[in-house]
C-alpha cells in the first residue's frame, strides 16, 4: 500500500514538473520575444523614414536584438543602405541626416526597362554619345554603381519605350550623367546583381 501512493505521487510531480516546464517554453516563444520593424516595402538608399511604412514582427534574437531597430520606437532620419520588406533593419543603416554623398538625378532610359529595375535597385548607368547622320557611339559606362530611388511613371499615349527613372548617384559622377542627358546621349540602365 506504501509502496502504490509513493508512486502516485511520483507520477503527480513527473506531471507537474512536464506542465510547468511546457508552460515556460509557451511563455518564452509567444510572450517573451521582443517586437522588431521590418519595411514593408523597399526603402531606397537615401528616403526619409518618416514616410516609411512599418511592420512589427516578433523575434528571440537574445544579446544581438539590440544592433536592431525594436517596435517601441518609429525611427527618424534617412536609410543609409537599401532596405528590404520582411527584413530586420540593423540600427547602422539609418542616419539622423540625409546621405550627403548622394545626388537624386532623373535620367531617361531609352529602352524599355527590365524587370530587375524598380525601387531600391542597384545599377549602372551606361551612355552612348549620338552621333552626326542621328547614329550612337560605343557605350561608355558613366556610373559604376547607383540606387534607383523611384521610376517615374511614363505619360506617353502610344507606348514610348523611353521611361524616366529618378537614381541616387554619388556627387562626382553627376556631372557625366548630366553631360550625356543634355547632349542628348541614349542612356541606358542595368540591374547589377
Amino acid at each position: 500500500m506504501g509502496s502504490g501512493t509513493g508512486g502516485s505521487w511520483l507520477k503527480w510531480i513527473a506531471l507537474a514538473l512536464l506542465l510547468g516546464v511546457i508552460g515556460l517554453g509557451v511563455k518564452a516563444i509567444w510572450f517573451d520575444q521582443q517586437r522588431y520593424l521590418v519595411p514593408a516595402a523597399i526603402v531606397p538608399e537615401g528616403a526619409n523614414l518618416g514616410r516609411v511604412k512599418w511592420h512589427a514582427v516578433p523575434a528571440h534574437l537574445g544579446v544581438i536584438g539590440q544592433s536592431y531597430l525594436d517596435a517601441s520606437v518609429r525611427p527618424r532620419g534617412y536609410a543609409l543602405a537599401t532596405l528590404f520588406p520582411g527584413r530586420l533593419v540593423a540600427k547602422d543603416q539609418i542616419g539622423s541626416f540625409s546621405p550627403e554623398s548622394l545626388v537624386r538625378v532623373v535620367v531617361v532610359n531609352k529602352t524599355q526597362l527590365g524587370s530587375g529595375i524598380r525601387s531600391g535597385a542597384i545599377v549602372a548607368i551606361w551612355a552612348s554619345a549620338r552621333l552626326q547622320s542621328n547614329q550612337f557611339g560605343a557605350p561608355k559606362r558613366l556610373v559604376d554603381r547607383a540606387t534607383v530611388s523611384r521610376v517615374i511613371k511614363s505619360s506617353a499615349m502610344f507606348g514610348s519605350q523611353n521611361q524616366q527613372v529618378e537614381v541616387l548617384i554619388p556627387p562626382i559622377e553627376t556631372p557625366a550623367v548630366l553631360d550625356a542627358t543634355a547632349s542628348d546621349s541614349a542612356i541606358f540602365l542595368v540591374a547589377r546583381q
